[in-house]
C-alpha cells in the first residue's frame, strides 16, 4: 500500500529543501520530522523520478562517505571513497522497485539499506582483489597446486569476510537491544555460549530468576524475528 505522508501535493523542490532542513535539525540534535527525505525517497524510487534521485544523492552523499571511511574493510580496498559512494546508491536504485519500496516502513529503514549497500560494495571489491597465494597464475600451476591455491585463498577470503559481515550483524543486533538485561542475555547465549542458568549466575543481581532470564531471552528473540528491517538486510 502506497505511504501517505501529506507531502505528495509539494513541489519536489520544496521536499528536497524540507529534507535538507530536517537533516541539519537532526544532526544538530534537535526535534525533526523525518518524512520529508522519507518523500523524497518514495519519488526517486517509487515514482523512477531521476530528478528527486539526484536530491537523494546530494542529500546523504555526505552520510554515506562516513560510512565508508568508518567500514572495517575500506582501507583495505585502495579504492577512493566516492567509488564506493557512488556504487553504494547505484546497488539501492537497481534493487528496489516500487513493489519494494512498500516494504521500508520509515526513512531510518532505508538508511539502513544504505548502509548495507555500502557494506555489500566493500566486500564485492575485497573478494575480487583478495591477493593471489603465489605470483604465477592459477593456470599455469599443476592441477594439485591448483586446488591448493585456490583452497587457500578461499579459506583467507572467507576468514575476512565472515569477520566484516559478523561486525555488521551484530552491530545491527545491538541497535535493537533495549536494556542491560537483553545486552546480557544476547551476548552470554550468543557469544559466550551460555545457557540460562549460566547467564543468570554470571551476571549475579541482574536477573530475578532462570525464568526470568528465558523470558527475556525469549522476548528479544521474538522481537528480531518480527523486524522487517533485519529480514530485508540478513535474509
Amino acid at each position: 500500500m502506497p505511504h501517505r505522508t501529506g507531502l505528495e501535493s509539494l513541489s519536489l523542490s520544496h521536499v528536497a529543501g524540507r529534507c535538507a532542513s530536517e537533516t541539519e535539525r537532526y544532526f544538530a540534535r534537535q526535534r525533526h520530522d523525518p518524512l520529508p527525505c522519507f518523500e523524497l525517497f518514495r519519488r526517486a524510487i517509487r515514482g523512477h523520478d531521476q530528478l528527486a534521485w539526484q536530491h537523494v544523492y546530494t542529500q546523504y552523499h555526505p552520510l554515506v562517505s562516513g560510512w565508508v571511511r568508518r567500514h572495517s574493510g575500506f582501507a583495505s580496498t585502495g579504492e577512493e571513497v566516492q567509488y564506493f559512494v557512488n556504487r553504494a546508491f547505484e546497488k539501492m536504485w537497481l534493487a528496489l522497485n516500487p513493489d519494494r519500496f512498500d516494504q521500508f516502513p520509515n526513512l531510518k529503514s532505508l538508511l539502513r539499506y544504505l548502509q548495507m549497500c555500502v557494506h555489500s560494495t566493500i566486500l564485492d571489491v575485497l573478494r575480487a582483489r583478495e591477493a593471489p597465494v603465489q605470483d604465477l597464475p592459477a593456470e599455469a600451476l599443476a592441477p594439485g597446486q591448483r586446488s591448493a591455491a585456490q583452497g587457500e585463498r578461499a579459506a583467507v577470503e572467507q576468514t575476512a569476510m565472515g569477520q566484516v559481515h559478523r561486525q555488521e550483524f551484530w552491530s545491527e543486533i545491538s541497535a535493537r537491544l533495549h536494556n542491560e538485561q537483553e545486552r546480557r542475555v544476547v551476548y552470554g547465549s550468543f557469544v559466550l555460549g551460555m545457557k540460562p542458568r549460566e547467564v543468570h549466575e554470571h551476571y549475579p543481581g541482574t536477573f530475578r530468576s532462570v525464568k526470568h532470564v528465558y523470558r527475556v531471552k525469549e522476548n528479544v528473540l521474538a522481537r528480531l524475528r518480527r523486524d522487517s528491517t533485519l529480514k530485508l538486510l540478513f535474509g
